[in-house]
């Protein structure tokens, strides 16, 4: 552990991971054992090899002990990464396929790699957090002297655009998992050292990356560019309140004639509801241009 690091063991850690790794160890074997189907990377799983396999390894007791573990180290529940609460996933399959290799397919885990697999669970593959993924949105942005980043993940989509935009005054990024925002600010991934070395590309870039609500955040003063990407009309955000709820943070952060970009790689199944986010912001004045996946909302006159 580092000085920084907020894995701090308590005196019940070993106990706590060893119960789980025993319960759990066990079960995954007693499956292989059992089941006439062992589960490999990359199948396609049916619906009876789901229902069999949760017989084995129910997702939401094995959640629960991840969790138990998890308070034992971090230092406080709202570190728990979101991907392990209740209801978040509805089998073990999922789980496995969220974080890929080296975790995949494993239910126990040693000492010294739980802290790695807390980090990959709070920056699971498919947030696709790394420089690059949304090119068409840098391309349509103006210059801007400040960033707000909603939805951040570990801060490398933020610093990409802070450099884009030339962004001085402030750039700072909002993401709902502490771990991330530890992540971001120290910048490294212990999970994923090779994507972490991406990080050196924007040395010399200031920035502040906090965990919060981006439905209730509230700058001191305004900036003129927010990103939120991968949130509004998603699996995320897409209740009428929820939508009604990001205007209004989006108005209240964001400076006049500023801009707020809109970029997700949602599936087709999400358009209706990013495109029904984007009538309630024409409702309220703003000026929409764009397409469902790549919005631009301008505030006032646009520049």
């Amino acid at each position: 552990m580092t000085p920084d690091s907020p894995f701090r063991p308590s005196r019940d850690f070993s106990l706590r991971l060893d119960t789980h790794n025993r319960r759990w160890g066990a079960a995954l074997e007693n499956w292989f054992a059992h089941s006439g189907a062992a589960w490999t990377p990359g199948m396609i799983p049916t619906r009876e090899l789901r229902m069999r396999l949760e017989s084995f390894l129910p997702w939401e007791e094995f959640a629960a002990s991840l969790r138990n573990v998890a308070r034992a180290i971090l230092p406080g529940p709202s570190w728990v990464p979101g991907l392990l609460s209740p209801g978040s996933l509805e089998t073990i399959l999922d789980f496995w396929e969220e974080l890929g290799d080296p975790f995949r397919g494993r239910c126990a885990f040693p000492p010294e790699e739980f802290p790695l697999l807390l980090c990959a669970c709070a920056d699971p593959p498919r947030f696709g957090t790394r420089p690059g993924r949304y090119p068409r949105q840098l391309d349509g942005l103006p210059p801007a002297d400040s960033l707000l980043d909603l939805g951040c993940g570990v801060g490398l989509g933020t610093l990409e655009a802070a450099q884009r935009l030339k962004a001085k005054r402030l750039c700072m990024g909002l993401t709902k998992e502490p771990l991330e925002a530890w992540m971001a600010t120290r910048r490294r991934l212990p999970h994923d050292p090779g994507r972490g070395a991406l990080f050196a590309t924007y040395q010399g870039i200031p920035a502040t990356f906090l965990a919060g609500d981006s439905l209730e955040f509230r700058l001191e003063h305004p900036v003129g560019c927010i990103l939120c990407n991968g949130l509004a009309g998603g699996r995320f955000l897409h209740a009428p309140a929820q939508l009604e709820a990001l205007l209004d943070t989006l108005e209240a952060n964001l400076s006049p004639g500023g801009v707020a970009a809109l970029a997700n790689a949602f599936h087709t199944g999400w358009q209706a509801s990013v495109e029904e986010f984007a009538r309630r912001a024409g409702r309220r004045g703003w000026e929409v241009r764009g397409e469902w996946r790549n919005l631009f909302l301008f505030k006032g006159k646009a520049r």
